[in-house]
């Protein structure tokens, strides 16, 4: 195994942490600018923390089994609060579906269907490396997003995060 289970648990509850800090920070700014298209990847604020949370939950379903699980759910809209009350256990089952596993789990190949329809397989210990660099990356653009709709900068570097 190149990376042991509990850094990995560890990265995944690092990156609830940030998310939830980023959440406490956009709940400070008005609703519209929550909800205003910046013209960003996945639109504004909400969007791109939605864009977030899917991905989180479409790779949690993939690990426990269901490879089509689709990143958007039919009918599914979110706000600040749904994603603060959902995020948790999400992140919360990751982390205990990581610590469950033995060390050689994680180099086992990962089957699932991305959104495009192509069947896709990868080591699991890449993905979940991914899962965690990818909030990372869009957390980024969401702090920026704050910051220029006049809100608090928040820091969410992994050297800040007390679980470490």
């Amino acid at each position: 195994m190149l990376i042991a289970k509990e850094l990995l648990a560890r990265h995944f509850e690092y990156s609830l942490w940030a998310s939830l800090k980023i959440l406490e920070a956009a709940e400070n700014l008005p609703a519209e600018a929550v909800d205003k298209d910046l013209g960003n990847s996945f639109g504004g604020i909400l969007g791109t923390l939605t864009h977030i949370f899917q991905a989180d939950r479409v790779w949690l379903k993939r690990f426990e089994g269901d490879p089509y699980f689709k990143l958007v759910q039919e009918g599914e809209s979110y706000d600040l609060a749904k994603l603060k009350s959902e995020w948790p256990a999400v992140i919360g089952a990751f982390a205990s579906w990581i610590r469950a596993q033995d060390d050689a789990k994680f180099e086992d190949q990962l089957f699932w269907r991305n959104v495009r329809g192509e069947d896709k397989t990868e080591a699991m210990y890449k993905i979940l490396l991914h899962i965690v660099n990818h909030g990372t990356y869009h957390r980024g653009q969401v702090i920026t997003m704050i910051k220029q709709a006049g809100g608090e900068v928040v820091s969410t570097d992994l050297v800040y995060y007390p679980g470490m």
